[in-house]
Order: structure tokens, then sequence, then C-alpha cells
């Protein structure tokens, strides 16, 4: 007898594709709000196809940086101290990357629901979402590398 030979199907690539194209414009109906752009940058199964994570990648075109914001006058403690920088090295404002992803785990049964609608399968995986950072940090690597070429022409 001959054993038998399992042909390699992809299903797992197949579901994160299928997935990633569903969601898409879910997505984009659940956050037609922001301002910012979020993208689905990967969708990792589990074999058994029971759980899937969703990357996502927000870009927010108004983000200001550290040394955009303007320097007023601060109230003081007693102590000397800034009670506003205070407050914000111990409370920091929300992100829109944390404003995103709150919103995306408050709804996520209505987004599963979507989901569902469209996915004709036996089992139908639970998304989660998770931030995918690497578009940024590549960002600043290529702006860390720029710099350091621009010092070293004379």
């Amino acid at each position: 007898m001959r054993p038998e030979v399992k042909k390699d199907t992809n299903r797992i690539a197949k579901v994160n594709s299928l997935i990633q194209h569903e969601l898409g414009p879910i997505l984009h109906e659940f956050l037609d709000w922001q301002n910012g752009l979020v993208t689905i940058t990967k969708v990792e199964t589990s074999k058994d196809m029971k759980w899937a994570k969703v990357w996502i990648s927000i870009f927010n075109p108004n983000a200001k940086r550290p040394e955009d914001e303007p320097s007023s006058p601060l109230p003081i403690r007693k102590d000397g101290k800034s009670l506003i920088k205070a407050y914000k090295k111990t409370h920091p404002a929300p992100t829109l990357d944390d404003k995103i992803l709150k919103f995306l785990t408050d709804n996520i049964y209505d987004i599963q629901g979507e989901v569902n609608k469209h996915f004709h399968t036996k089992i139908i995986p639970r998304i989660s979402f998770h931030l995918d950072t690497s578009p940024r940090y590549a960002q600043h690597i290529d702006e860390v590398l720029r710099k350091i070429h621009s010092e070293e022409k004379p």
C-alpha cells in the first residue's frame, strides 16, 4: 500500500487573503469618521482557523511632533514643577492609534458580524486587531540614514 500524499492547498494563505479583502471595506465604513488612514498590512490565521490576527497600520497626517508644540507658560506647583508636565508624564494623551484600536476592540462584535456575513466557510476565524509599527520604524531608519549621509558630505 502506498502512503497517502497530502496536497498543499495553501488554505491558510487563501483565508488570510480573503479576510484582508473582505475586512478592508468593512473597516473603511466603521472608521469613516477618522482623520487618519488605516491599512490592513497582514493577516495571520491559526492553523485550526479559529483565530485571525489582523495587523493594521495607521497613518495620521495631522500628527504633531513634540518639537512642534508651542511653549506656553504652565501652571507651577509649590515645589516649582509644572502641573501640566507632571500630569502629561503620568497620563499621556491618547494618540490616534490608541483611539482607533480602542474603537475597533469596542466594536469587535459588530465588525466580526460583518465579516461573518461575507465569509462562506465552515469555520470562521475570530478576528483580533494589532498595531503594526513596522512602517514607522522603517521611516525612522530612513530618516536616520539620511541624516548620517548628509553629515558625511563635505
